[in-house]
């Protein structure tokens, strides 16, 4: 045998690993039979121990969907894969960690398996230890080191980067405030499908912010924004059809709008909401009034509590000017 060569054997072996460990990440061909899928995870957990940390990766997932989804158990997983270097199973033990498996979330820790990630280029890995220094809870807050974080994730292709940056933008936290610079990061977030950023986009349409006003455009995003469960969305989409701003006046689809997300605890919904009882007035002026003391209660808001000690006094004055029985 020539030195450097390997033997016709040892060939032989590599070559079955890695047709083992094709077969396991093929995610192409994944069962829904009981015992095919066992069989699957059996296959992986061989990949994972023969040091594939792609194969600990895919067992780590399998853990956190269908029946006996266990987060204690793909933890343990992705930490093996982020051992063996894997940075996507650092950045699910993060998240793991961070939201916590058996317990309280744990933010050292998450950060610890964040850092190792970003360190080795996983742009969402990025994102989320500048996240931890924005916030400051685990590192002192330092928003100039979160902004070149949030960039680095941005520049990987990671939306929440975009996003977040976009924010630091839009507010001038840490960095100077540019609006025309956010309204393209959150552009490019959104078109990802990063719904916070859909949201600030078009609150910067709607106000004509860093570019164009476009409240037609915000109103469509909106819309779909509440389809998918944003209910501040749901609010913000009746705020344009109560005034008729971007699309035609719509007050009876507008208080649906208002309806749904002030179920849901948006104060401003129900802010909303009671404007519409107070001017449809006469027996809806009770509606109003206990939409305006909940907000003014809950928030302090100035509107809501005016609001409700106005038609307050006008319902106490009805009240006195009722004929009393004889």
């Amino acid at each position: 045998m020539l030195v450097g060569c390997a033997s016709s054997a040892e060939v032989k072996r590599t070559q079955g690993d890695y047709d083992l460990a094709t077969r396991c990440l093929d995610e192409t061909d994944t069962p829904t039979d009981v015992a095919a899928r066992a069989a699957r995870l059996a296959m992986c957990r061989e990949v994972c121990d023969k040091g594939v940390a792609a194969g600990c990766w895919t067992l780590g997932r399998a853990h956190l969907v269908g029946e006996n989804r266990d987060p204690g158990k793909a933890i343990v997983e992705f930490d093996l894969g982020c051992t063996l270097g894997d940075a996507a199973s650092c950045v699910e033990a993060g998240v793991l960690a961070d939201r916590g498996v058996d317990g309280p979330g744990d933010a050292t820790r998450a950060m610890r398996y964040f850092r190792t990630a970003c360190d080795r280029d996983h742009p969402t890995g990025c994102s989320n230890l500048g996240l931890a220094f924005q916030l400051g809870e685990v590192v002192p807050r330092d928003e100039i080191r979160a902004s070149q974080l949030y960039q680095r994730g941005c520049t990987g292709g990671d939306a929440a980067g975009c996003a977040n940056l976009a924010f630091l933008m839009h507010y001038g936290i840490g960095l100077s405030k540019n609006d025309k610079r956010a309204r393209e990061l959150y552009e490019d977030a959104c078109k990802k499908k990063h719904q916070g950023a859909c949201g600030n986009l078009a609150t910067m349409l709607v106000a004509g912010r860093g570019g164009d006003r476009d409240a037609a455009r915000a109103g469509t995003i909106y819309e779909e924004l509440c389809a998918a469960g944003v209910v501040e969305a749901c609010g913000n989409l009746a705020v344009l059809l109560e005034s008729g701003t971007g699309r035609e006046r719509d007050v009876a689809q507008a208080k649906t709008f208002y309806e749904k997300a002030c179920a849901a605890g948006v104060s401003d919904a129900c802010l909303g909401l009671g404007r519409l009882f107070e001017a449809a007035g006469g027996e809806r002026l009770e509606e109003a009034s206990r939409l305006y003391r909940r907000v003014c209660g809950a928030t302090s808001d100035r509107e809501a509590c005016d609001r409700f000690e106005r038609v307050k006094r006008v319902l106490d004055a009805q009240e006195q000017d009722k004929p009393t029985k004889p």
